[in-house]
């Protein structure tokens, strides 16, 4: 038997329970998984409901856990977050701390598997530890924990895999000055010197990990660069989940024929200005097509839309006729019944109607980092995140815990607003821009608060080419 590999899974919900399994079919690995308030159940043994994996009963990892204390007691080589990513109220790096930090990873270097949603969620964490590899995943998967320790799950299983290289095809590094163009370009250092040697074992690190999913029967692809396919699903989250938590309403209501006309243009504006964040850094239409827009309204319309009359809104979940679809968070199992089909809710939405912190700063706050540092404008995502800034800043108090909590919760929200700007990286990117504008000799344009004026909280843009860029954008794609 090969010598054992020890994996540790931080949130063990869902997604962690089903990655879990499929790991743990491996005969020599070895899960450990942190199930906090769920331990008590969970420790009774799962029972998995799977359309793809069939029915597990009592199914347990080889050790779960109810603190990180608990399980940090040895070396692990692979490290998986699956729980929420929310900055501003708990930093994924700040979780991972006591594992990267243990003498265990002096033993064994761990590498840090990302199965988060967002833009932008690696970067804090490489920065933090700039020597551990990270393997950035997009998950396709439609799984729910049920009370009693069960996890339904139907036939959409599927990651996308990556080594986290940075962000931004165009970044250009200076061996002299030892500097990138962009801040969040290269955290790692790969491209400086003797970083190569250390790309090459994450990205064999990449393969492995793939390997050990596959041959627990999961479905996964390894891509070299793993941003656009974060676009690529954050396209849906920012438009689709953004509207149903404004209007507090369903997705099916949301695509109802009597306000599908209202309220498509908007999701489709919204989702174009997520693609235009996306060109900014680079993503060109071979890796992130156009078509993912239209594919994601398409597909969400066949799903969820009744006509008038009609019982059923489309059969839910993966299909392979479904555009090219691979899923944007459809229910699945159980939840394929018509009318959990007509009452399926974003988790958005559902974190704000709990009281609870929602993944507002990865889905819509980063995009606005972006989109500020290169000047794209966002005026939808603007109004978006003002409006759900309101609840996030209100229930992110409420849950701090400690005083190192309440510390960091405090410096978060003293941070210039990402509506108007992206804190100190997107004032260094402004700056060089204008400085480089100048340095041609061309014009500067006039800066503007964003929309104009101050009232979002300050950070200059180039709001005349940005908007005309937007107008030149929606006239070529409309």
């Amino acid at each position: 038997m090969a010598d054992p590999i020890d994996i540790l899974i931080i949130g063990f919900g869902a997604v962690g329970t089903i990655y879990g399994y499929i790991l743990s079919q491996n005969e020599n690995v070895r899960v450990t998984a942190v199930a906090r308030s769920s331990y008590d159940e969970m420790s009774k043994g799962i029972t998995i409901e799977s359309e793809k994996f069939g029915v597990i009963e009592d199914w347990k990892p080889y050790r779960l856990v109810k603190s990180a204390e608990e399980a940090n007691d040895r070396s692990y080589k692979y490290i998986i977050a699956t729980f929420k990513c929310i900055p501003d109220l708990l930093p994924t790096s700040s979780i991972l701390a006591p594992f990267l930090e243990s003498q265990f990873a002096e033993q064994v270097k761990p590498t840090v598997v990302l199965i988060q949603n967002g833009i932008g969620i690696e970067h804090p964490v490489q920065q933090a530890y700039p020597d551990v590899p990270i393997i950035s995943v997009v998950a396709w998967i439609g799984a729910n924990l049920k009370p009693g320790a069960k996890v339904t799950h139907g036939m959409l299983e599927k990651l996308i895999i990556g080594l986290y290289k940075g962000e931004g095809v165009e970044n250009e590094f200076n061996p002299s000055s030892g500097e990138s163009s962009d801040a969040y370009a290269d955290p790692a250092g790969y491209e400086q010197e003797g970083g190569a040697e250390r790309e090459a074992e994450g990205v064999r690190r990449t393969h492995q990990f793939a390997a050990l999913l596959q041959g627990g029967g999961g479905g996964v692809e390894v891509v070299q660069d793993i941003q656009p396919a974060r676009y690529s699903k954050t396209i849906w989250n920012a438009a689709w989940s953004s509207i149903c938590t404004l209007s507090r309403s369903t997705v099916s209501a949301v695509v109802a024929p009597e306000v599908l006309p209202f309220t498509l243009p908007v999701v489709r504006r919204t989702m174009l200005e997520v693609l235009y964040v996306a060109r900014a850094w680079g993503y060109t239409e071979d890796v992130l097509p156009m078509k993912a827009v239209d594919d994601a309204i398409k597909i969400t319309i066949k799903n969820y839309q009744r006509s008038s009359g009609q019982q059923t809104p489309g059969t839910p979940g993966i299909r392979s006729d479904a555009f090219g679809s691979q899923g944007y968070g459809f229910p699945s199992g159980e939840e394929s019944s018509i009318d959990s089909t007509i009452n399926f809710k974003p988790s958005m939405l559902l974190d704000v109607e709990n009281g609870r912190p929602c993944e507002l700063e990865v889905l819509i706050g980063s995009l606005l980092d972006r989109a500020r540092a290169r000047g794209v404008a966002t005026p939808r995502l603007d109004l978006v995140y003002a409006s759900l800034k309101v609840h996030q800043d209100t229930v992110v108090r409420q849950y701090s815990q400690s005083e190192a909590h309440k510390e960091h919760i405090a410096d978060w929200l003293r941070r210039r607003p990402a509506v108007a700007g992206a804190g100190l990286e997107g004032r260094k990117a402004w700056e060089k821009a204008m400085k480089a504008s100048a340095q041609a000799g061309e014009e500067r344009v006039k800066v503007a608060m964003a929309r104009g004026k101050p009232k979002v909280g300050g950070k200059g843009v180039h709001m005349q080419e940005a908007e005309e860029e937007e107008a030149r954008n929606l006239e070529r794609f409309d």
